[in-house]
């Protein structure tokens, strides 16, 4: 199966709702799954909504120790770093996970916002999609899943930036900066 993943706490920022809402969009790809780990403010709801939806091949699972999320993420086809929500905050921050993805070379889709433009460029180490948009999120998906091409280059990219600029070496090497500045 084309596996999609996620893990969060389902803070209203991460918009895991939306990529419930993609799952329906696309439950006519009868190889694409959605696994989503973890627990959180908005768990029920969503699940709820899942359901009344009829959403087949989205598997919810329980939090889980964070030794165990490298075997999670090592599965999956693509993964969903966003954040995704329709909250100021959403566009403020970029999701730890992200990273987190990205370090295991991973095709990853974020969310399009100014937060994650900083730091990302949109079909060069990520996708981007319209924020609090659904149907957005599940063209990245299909984008992804219809280009074995372009997950290949992108998760190579984003594992390149994800080193380059953010591996520990490099974070030594900004700090050792900003401190002999201050000196």
């Amino acid at each position: 199966p084309f596996r999609v993943f996620y893990y969060g706490s389902y803070l209203p920022l991460q918009g895991v709702q939306y990529i419930v809402e993609a799952a329906k969009l696309l439950k006519d790809e009868p190889d694409i799954e959605f696994h989503i780990i973890g627990e959180g403010i908005t768990y029920s709801s969503v699940r709820k909504s899942a359901a009344s939806m009829g959403v087949d091949r989205l598997f919810f699972q329980a939090a889980v120790p964070y030794v165990e999320l490298p075997a999670a993420i090592a599965q999956a086809s693509v993964c969903l770093g966003g954040p995704f929500g329709a909250t100021s905050k959403a566009r403020r921050v970029i999701a730890g996970k992200t990273f987190q993805f990205l370090a295991m070379a991973k095709p990853t889709i974020v969310g399009d916002s100014p937060a994650n433009r900083e730091v990302f460029t949109h079909g060069e180490d990520v996708l981007m999609c319209r924020m609090a948009d659904a149907r957005a999120l599940a063209d990245a998906i299909l984008t992804f899943k219809q280009d074995a091409l372009l997950r290949e280059h992108i998760a190579q990219r984003g594992y390149e930036h994800c080193q380059m600029q953010f591996s520990l070496d490099r974070q030594m090497q900004s700090l050792e900066h900003i401190v002999s500045r201050l000196l």
